[in-house]
Parts: C-alpha cells; sequence; structure tokens
C-alpha cells in the first residue's frame, strides 16, 4: 500500500513538471519569436552568464533505416549494405524510457 501511494505521488509530480516544462518551452518560443528579428538587425547580446544570438543554419534531412539501407544497396553492393544492417541497428541493451504523456483538457 505504502510503494501504491508512493508511485502516485511520484507520478504526479512527474504530471505537475512536465507542465512547467511545457509552459516554459512555450514562453521561451514566444519570446524567441519577438527577439528573432530585433537580433536579425543589431546582433547578438552578451552577458557574463551567456549569449543570445541569431544564427541560421539549412536543416538536415532524416532518412529511415531502409532508406539509408537500400542507398547502400544501390551504390555500393548487397554484401557492405548487409554487413552495415547486421552491425549498426538495433544493437546494444535496450533503453529504458519513462514516458509522461499530458492529457489537456
Amino acid at each position: 500500500m505504502e510503494n501504491d501511494n508512493k508511485i502516485e505521488q511520484f507520478a504526479q509530480d512527474l504530471i505537475g513538471i512536465k507542465r512547467q516544462i511545457k509552459a516554459l518551452l512555450y514562453e521561451e518560443k514566444l519570446l524567441k519569436d519577438q527577439i528573432k528579428p530585433l537580433l536579425q538587425e543589431h546582433g547578438a547580446v552578451n552577458f557574463d552568464y551567456g549569449k543570445v544570438y541569431y544564427g541560421e543554419s539549412k536543416g538536415s534531412s532524416t532518412f529511415s533505416r531502409s532508406e539509408v539501407l537500400s542507398y547502400i544497396r544501390d551504390n555500393y553492393g548487397d554484401v557492405l549494405a548487409d554487413q552495415i544492417d547486421e552491425d549498426c541497428t538495433k544493437v546494444g541493451e535496450p533503453r529504458q524510457v519513462v514516458y509522461i504523456k499530458l492529457i489537456d483538457p
């Protein structure tokens, strides 16, 4: 019974923290949207404890495992593709993850 109460309290704490993080990330996004044109015009803002600056980069494309293996197979042959598939995909121990899903009204 004590473990049930403990797990429920931990779960409630996690959900509460997740809601706070979500709210802060939204607030961060709004502030970034507001400051972006100012940074583009005036440049970076430097402090002893940090820096706020604007940068641009091209987004990277993400490819599925099958797309990558197909590309390797087409351009470098079946043997290399099979070896890469064997050596590089789904190796190691399974990740142990705790998920938190918010259900907002």
